[in-house]
């Protein structure tokens, strides 16, 4: 089989799905809602706030009391064979927590609920991101794709000419040979943009839910947002801070660990040869053996030092990347600015006045194609430039998310 065929039959065959989900090409915001919907990173993210919500009600909650059942002096020698001198005690027993232990553990528990609850902001934040991404790409790829079709077109028509010119003795065979050369190209171009298509496709519909083949985005880039104020940190710094917040708390909570609790008993006794009965109390406390290391002490003092390192990394990498989103933000602004005026309106000019004189014989083939090249150069150009802009937007909206 013919490699371009083969090719031509692997692309229908990637297209062949399921009937389509979206009716009308799809806008940026429509992405984002059904990605939303649909996405697992949310669903997980919320899963665990709920459990952090859940957790965060189990450390509140006080030491249960405990009922404990002691049978004595039973089943032995000599006057204990039977249950006649035995003994039953029936008592509860209540641990105290006399180092704040509660009160650090609320703690801990409601720092990793706000993280957890940072850690939904973040997934939706990344989210977006992906899809602004992935939809601009999509629109990318639709408009290579175009262009190729395009080129393949004008190629085939310049082949023909070519042709013509030559057979009439008009061209050297050579020139043929060179459209025919130009129109394979043209071919094989239009083919990968077509299969750049189709990964662009099935991209954007994983992350929102769809199976049709046809996808297409539409509309215009994500819109600008304000940058945050000085004084305002981000939602990755945010994060960071709740995670040195939890570490923070976990050094309180292994100090109120260090100290020894106590449990309280009480209850009442059963003598069964006499028939008499009495109260019992006792009162125990753990000795404070390596206590501090048991609490896990130095640990959370090394935990709580490396997220202190992780929040001014991230700190660092956020002032980087909204620099840096800026930065590709303006330069993919002041190509557009230069390509898509004066540039492409010269190149389509230039094509015009090369094909003319092309077909009246004054130009030669080289200089038609040459003007062809520079044409589509300049629009690739654009299409990344307005991809580039796509893609600094959605960075910056990802920095100022909250």
């Amino acid at each position: 089989m013919p490699i371009r065929l083969h090719a031509l039959l692997l692309a229908g065959a990637l297209v062949i799905q399921a009937g389509p989900v979206w009716a009308e090409p799809v806008t940026l915001d429509d992405a984002l809602r059904k990605g939303r919907e649909v996405s697992p990173r949310i669903s997980r993210a919320e899963a665990e706030l709920r459990a952090a919500d859940a957790r965060a009600l189990q450390a509140g909650l006080r030491p249960n009391p405990e009922i404990g059942v002691e049978v004595e002096n039973f089943s032995g020698t000599g006057p204990y064979r039977s249950f006649r001198q035995s003994e039953v005690t029936v008592a509860v027993n209540q641990e105290f927590e006399l180092g704040g232990e509660r009160r650090a553990r609320k703690a801990v528990a409601g720092a990793l609920r706000e993280f957890a609850r940072l850690g939904l902001n973040r997934a939706v934040a990344d989210l977006a991101y992906d899809i602004a991404v992935a939809h601009a790409e999509l629109r990318a790829a639709d408009e290579r794709a175009v262009l190729a079709s395009g080129n393949l077109t004008r190629a085939q028509e310049l082949a023909r000419i070519a042709g013509t010119l030559v057979d009439a003795g008009r061209d050297p065979p050579l020139r043929k040979l060179r459209a025919d050369a130009l129109f394979a190209q043209a071919e094989a171009e239009s083919l990968r943009s077509f299969g750049l298509l189709l990964t662009a496709r099935r991209k954007l519909g994983l992350m929102i839910g769809s199976e049709d083949p046809e996808l297409s985005a539409v509309g215009g880039d994500p819109v600008p947002t304000a940058p945050l104020p000085a004084d305002v940190a981000s939602l990755d710094e945010r994060l960071a801070a709740a995670e040195r917040d939890a570490a923070s708390a976990r050094i309180a909570l292994a100090r109120a660990e260090a100290v020894p609790n106590i449990t309280a008993s009480g209850g009442f006794r059963k003598f069964r040869e006499s028939g008499s009965s009495a109260f019992v109390m006792g009162l125990s406390v753990p000795l404070p053996f390596n206590r501090s290391v048991r609490s896990g002490l130095p640990a959370a003092r090394a935990e709580a030092e490396a997220a202190d390192a992780v929040l001014a990394q991230t700190r660092l990498d956020t002032r980087f990347g909204r620099q840096e989103a800026q930065t590709m933000l303006s330069a993919a602004n002041e190509r557009l600015a230069a390509l898509s005026g004066p540039g492409l309106r010269q190149a389509t000019e230039a094509v015009r006045l090369a094909d003319i004189g092309y077909r009246a014989g004054k130009f030669s083939l080289l200089e038609l194609i040459d003007a062809q090249e520079a044409r589509t150069n300049t629009r690739l150009k654009i299409i990344e430039a307005q991809l580039d802009r796509a893609r600094a937007l959605a960075a910056l909206a990802r920095a100022n998310a909250q």
